[in-house]
């Protein structure tokens, strides 16, 4: 029934098409989110043409934190399963045998699968975007958001690993909580840390608490710890000599964000990590602005 005869109706396309769909879906993926968010707030000032000031960034991320906890919630909550997997991933004969390790764990998906995360994240991402950043007009970046956010969805369904509903039932809920959030938070990205931490919190007190729950908690409440201390001290501009210290600084945290990712260390581990390398994100221009000499 949540199919309504969309999802298979899909699978009848040429497999040769998996591999396309499947990239495209990584537009909408945690890695990419997280990588963009990333690189937007460390640029801020450098990358003048897109007009996005790193509170504006960390407000999205503020966003995307709690767009991804109501996510993980929701699935637990409903416990839906996704649709049967196929006797062989599609399109895999397409790909090149070095990359087909990564392709499989793209095109394919474990867990519950009501509501879609690929929606419900996209919608909050690219509309937090379209929000955020000052390129172009407003109705420009809202229609880019859109286009992004449908060719995901369309991108879930075409791999067989959501049904119709799944995706539509994600876009909604994602666009209901990016309303609500910049309604209470009125552009306030305090405010938007203070309210992802709260579907966070519930997530771990649903119990039974597993190891995303409490990484998705530790890096919730570490970014709002950040920006509550450090937030009205995050530099506008930096000095040219700060570029090695942040790349450095994204060096050593996205290497012990993936260690802990791969390894899965005892809750609490995870959970004080989480929060070490969201907070020392948020707070890595700050450290780069006080520790750069000021040029004579």
């Amino acid at each position: 029934m949540r199919g309504v005869g969309i999802t298979e109706a899909l699978q009848r396309l040429p497999d040769v098409l998996a591999p396309v769909f499947a990239l495209l879906t990584q537009l909408g993926d945690v890695w990419f989110v997280f990588l963009t968010l990333v690189v937007l707030y460390v640029a801020g000032e450098r990358l003048p043409a897109l007009g996005a000031p790193r509170e504006r960034v960390a407000f999205v991320l503020g966003l995307v934190l709690g767009g991804i906890a109501l996510t993980t919630a929701l699935k637990a909550i409903f416990g839906f399963p996704r649709p049967p997997a196929p006797a062989s991933v599609p399109g895999l004969s397409y790909v090149p045998e070095l990359l087909q390790g990564a392709y499989v764990e793209a095109a394919t998906a474990t867990g519950y699968g009501f509501p879609s995360g690929h929606a419900l994240l996209s919608t909050v991402f690219w509309g937090g975007l379209a929000s955020a950043l000052t390129v172009g007009s407003r109705r420009t970046r809202a229609t880019v958001a859109g286009v992004v956010v449908a060719v995901i969805c369309l991108a879930r369904l075409v791999l067989g690993v959501h049904y119709a509903v799944d995706v539509a039932v994600g876009v909604t809920i994602g666009l209901v909580y990016l309303g609500v959030v910049v309604g209470l938070a009125g552009g306030r990205t305090r405010a938007a840390f203070r309210i992802a931490a709260v579907p966070a919190v519930v997530c771990v007190l649903a119990g039974p608490v597993t190891f995303d729950d409490v990484l998705i908690l530790g890096g919730a409440l570490g970014a709002l710890g950040a920006w509550e201390l450090l937030g009205p001290r995050v530099p506008n501009r930096l000095p040219s000599a700060s570029v090695l210290g942040l790349a450095v600084g994204i060096a050593v945290l996205g290497g012990v964000f993936g260690a802990v990712y791969v390894l899965e260390p005892p809750l609490v581990v995870t959970g004080v990590a989480a929060a070490a390398v969201f907070g020392g994100m948020l707070s890595l221009p700050v450290v780069a602005g006080r520790f750069t000499p000021s040029p004579r």
